[in-house]
């Protein structure tokens, strides 16, 4: 695992930190992730169905958008990680 910082395109002095993983790390890192993402699934469906309801609260409202976030984000890594397993 180590940090790399990419420059920016059109922000001069500005970079970009990202974490580059090994295969083996990537594969750790994804079999420890998997249980979290099925259970934000489970909540991101309830509250789903309350949004459709029509009866969430502005919290609920939140945080549907901020597990709808982090779903997405997990679901990319995987999608990632099993195009780096096919290599």
């Amino acid at each position: 695992m180590k940090w790399i910082r990419e420059p920016i395109p059109g922000c001069a002095g500005y970079t970009e930190a990202m974490i580059a993983l090994t295969p083996t790390e990537a594969a750790i890192l994804a079999n420890a992730l998997r249980k979290p993402l099925r259970e934000l699934q489970k909540q991101l469906e309830r509250l789903d169905d309350i949004h459709e309801s029509g009866e969430a609260t502005e919290r609920q409202e939140a945080r549907r958008c901020d597990i709808g976030e982090t779903v997405t984000v997990l679901k990319y890594f995987f999608e990632l990680e099993s195009l780096n397993l096919k290599k």
